[in-house]
């Protein structure tokens, strides 16, 4: 029987701590230093067809802050389609906060993110410690259908879903992708050499059981 031939896809991005081990302005001397380097290699290199930033559009509020004779840069790799921001204004820990506070937080990201040229478009919440069963309302209510989950999403380790279907009370749903054990960095070792990157690939895919 003829094997199917699978496609994978790498999204290069970054997750952000805006103050975690760092002060705020330690993190924003990093962050700045990082955006200038994604900016120039987003003209340079027409391979990297997407970069996600972290999907919390405060990182661009806060670059824009040191460096505001580069919103036009911004802009036209967001306008691309290339750079990736919003939908959220930071990343909630959405069991600590009311279903108030998070419709706030994404009005306010899809603000930042549509005065830039685009909102992306899906629930990206990779390090929540736990998430609200009206999370897929709130996220229909600004017309999001899908979302990306690690932690918090709830089961035994070995027996969580890759994908599914998360329905609120009221009937509302998302599709979730739920992000493999490693999280948001399992990709950050990925081999320089073909074969390495081959071998890597196919250990992840047998992971994600696709």
């Amino acid at each position: 029987m003829r094997r199917r031939r699978k496609k994978a896809y790498v999204v290069p991005h970054t997750h952000w701590d805006r103050e975690w081990y760092q002060t705020e302005h330690q993190s924003r001397g990093r962050l700045v230093y990082l955006v200038d380097d994604l900016l120039q290699l987003l003209r340079r290199d027409r391979r990297i067809t997407t970069f996600l930033l972290d999907g919390q559009a405060a990182l661009v509020e806060d670059y824009l802050s040191a460096r505001p004779e580069r919103s036009d840069a911004i802009r036209e790799q967001v306008e691309a389609g290339r750079l990736l921001i919003g939908p959220w204004y930071t990343l909630p820990d959405e069991l600590l906060s009311s279903a108030e506070a998070l419709v706030r937080n994404l009005l306010t990201g899809r603000r930042i993110a549509s005065d830039l040229g685009a909102v992306l478009d899906v629930g990206y919440s990779p390090d929540a410690f736990g998430h609200p069963e009206v999370l897929p309302a709130i996220l229909n209510g600004f017309g999001i259908r899908h979302a990306i989950l690690w932690r918090g999403y709830g089961g035994e380790p070995g027996q969580e879903e890759d994908l599914f279907r998360w329905y609120s009370p009221d009937g509302s749903s998302v599709l979730v992708h739920h992000l493999p054990p490693a999280g948001y960095e399992f990709g950050a070792e990925i081999p320089a050499d073909r074969e390495g990157c081959v071998r890597w690939l196919n250990d992840v895919i047998a992971m994600l059981k696709v």
